[in-house]
């Protein structure tokens, strides 16, 4: 009887389990920042040189996720108006279609050109190396980079 009942009971727990809620979707890591908008261009060449001949860049920065978990991934999200030249080698680089630019931080998202953006996979391969990943999109009319960028 002592079995029966055990057998039962394990029987009961595991259908409970396997009708309870599904798993809660993954949410997108907090973006921290110190909220301090940047306009100095050497930190962001260092990290992304394609952006070096850049003639005015504004730009926020901070950690991803929870502050006291380390090691930290940081997050970079960039405005840059480029020389028309940069533009075109960045067009004649890759396949570019219409794209959404980048959800940037909200500090820094008012200050987006209004597009239209192009932007295509061998772009943001373009921007993405030694660990520095990103996503990128140019508003051609405007010569603006859009670059949202992780590194760890």
């Amino acid at each position: 009887m002592r079995r029966t009942a055990a057998l039962v009971i394990a029987a009961l727990c595991v259908s409970l389990s396997a009708c309870s809620a599904p798993a809660p979707e993954p949410q997108t890591a907090a973006k921290h920042s110190d909220g301090r908008l940047r306009t100095d261009l050497a930190p962001l060449a260092e990290r992304y040189p394609q952006l070096a001949s850049a003639e005015s860049v504004e730009w926020m920065g901070g950690t991803l996720g929870s502050r006291d978990v380390g090691p930290s991934t940081y997050w970079v999200d960039v405005i840059a108006v480029m020389p028309e030249s940069e533009i075109d080698v960045y067009r004649s680089t890759a396949d570019l279609v219409k794209v959404d630019p980048p959800t940037l931080v909200d500090d820094l998202a008012p200050k987006l050109p209004t597009g239209p953006f192009e932007g295509s996979p061998e772009l943001d391969d373009l921007f993405s190396s030694g660990g520095h990943g990103a996503t990128v999109v140019i508003d051609p009319q405007a010569r603006t980079v859009v670059l949202s960028g992780v590194f760890g």
